[in-house]
């Protein structure tokens, strides 16, 4: 038997003014497609801007439905939306924000949205940047979105011997 360690790596931006004007463009993007978010059940609006290569900017945010499965995160509203229309568009950058978090470090996304970002990696073959942004708070930084999904569930698992 084995003891292993998983690490994991970011960069903490402890004021607004420490972040690049790119940055906190799309920072101020999120933040306003969480503004959009239809959240009547949760009162918990997230929103999520995402920077192409080519650098247009799209936003998405959280969209809930009373049958609590059927909806969705801004995470993946934004980045199927892009997929679906823009299939050959290279993610550069992805932010995140939640308006009413009572949490003291910034909200992440959840292991489904995580698993969705990985993929967009792998699919693109880049890396994805992650901002995850807390009002009038910290902003994390991670180099890659598989950072934060340390073993996902990647293609290889599902290769035949």
């Amino acid at each position: 038997m084995k003891d292993k360690t998983l690490t994991l790596s970011y960069t903490e931006f402890e004021t607004w003014d420490e972040l690049s004007p790119n940055h906190q463009e799309l920072i101020s993007q999120a933040i306003a497609a969480a503004e959009q978010s239809y959240s009547p059940y949760s009162q918990f609006p997230v929103g999520a801007a995402v920077l192409l290569e080519d650098g247009q900017i799209f936003r998405g945010s959280n969209q809930e439905n009373l049958s609590f499965p059927a909806g969705t995160c801004a995470e993946r509203s934004v980045l199927h939306y892009i997929g679906a229309n823009i299939p050959q568009g290279k993610i550069k950058t992805i932010a995140v924000t939640a308006l009413r978090s009572t949490s003291a470090h910034p909200v992440t996304p959840c292991g489904i949205c995580r698993q969705v970002m990985s993929e967009c990696e792998n699919r693109q073959g880049t890396e994805i940047e992650v901002l995850l942004h807390k009002l009038n708070g910290s902003t994390y930084r991670f180099v890659s979105a598989s950072g934060l999904l340390p073993l996902a569930f990647e293609e290889t698992i599902l290769s035949q011997p």
